[in-house]
């Protein structure tokens, strides 16, 4: 099937939340650190660069996009595929992450996402048909008439619920590959935000201890003219130290 070109091995709760809930907040248009100031912003293809997107579009979190702004073709590019049922459900695959240390790799994360998306689609759309078709052929199979339909007919209504079950575990079999194929790239993502989060928090600390020391202490106190040890006095003297001589 053209669809296994991607090679997936795939995601994860399908279940309505792929995240812990780390900077979940819908609409976040920027989620980076103060760590990152002195980091420059890599070149990227356009379609790539989250801070390039011709259009911000986000799904709620309670539909379980937590990561996603709507990927760049599905305002680029006109042709059937991406616009199937990519703003319901398959088109969020840009990871809103564009802190500098990271966007490379979230790069390369979206476009895996993009082309999972992609096959995933058609191994969904395909999923749906052939459950339909094994329901359709045990509704068949069910309903034959008892003591009047040849032997031949009924082996042969069995053999068509045998193939459609054969499909559609095979497919099903490609559909959790890819799940969890994107339940790793959302792990991944919910790991850079949840350590940009402990930035930002400590950062926020660090303001706050220093606006209230500044409140305390008057500006020309020789508090702030003092050079500070951050070594404790009372602390223990290290021992086992190793020795390069």
């Amino acid at each position: 099937m053209g669809s296994q070109g991607a090679s997936p091995q795939s995601t994860g709760t399908f279940r309505k939340s792929y995240s812990s809930g780390t900077l979940q907040k819908s609409g976040q248009a920027t989620i980076t650190s103060p760590m990152a100031a002195d980091h420059e912003m890599p070149k990227l293809p356009k379609y790539l660069n989250v801070t390039h997107l011709t259009k911000f579009r986000k799904l709620p979190p309670s539909t379980g996009n937590l990561h996603g702004w709507l990927a760049e073709d599905y305002s680029q590019i006109n042709w059937p595929l991406p616009k199937m049922f990519g703003k319901e459900k398959y088109g969020y695959s840009m990871i809103d992450i564009d802190d500098p240390r990271y966007i490379k790799e979230c790069a390369q994360m979206s476009q895996k996402l993009i082309r999972l998306h992609y096959d995933q689609q058609i191994i969904d759309y395909t999923w749906r048909n052939t459950y339909k078709g094994l329901l359709t052929a045990e509704h068949r199979l069910a309903t034959l008439p008892e003591n009047k339909c040849p032997q031949k007919t009924q082996d042969l209504m069995k053999k068509e619920v045998d193939s459609c079950m054969k499909q559609l575990l095979e497919l099903q079999q490609q559909k959790d590959m890819y799940e969890q194929q994107i339940k790793e790239i959302y792990e991944r993502c919910d790991s850079i935000k949840a350590t940009i989060k402990k930035e930002n928090d400590l950062e926020d600390l660090r303001k706050t201890m220093e606006k209230q020391t500044k409140e305390k202490i008057s500006s020309d106190s020789p508090f702030w003219k003092a050079k500070f040890n951050i070594r404790s006095v009372n602390a223990p003297p290290r021992s086992g130290s190793l020795s390069f001589d």
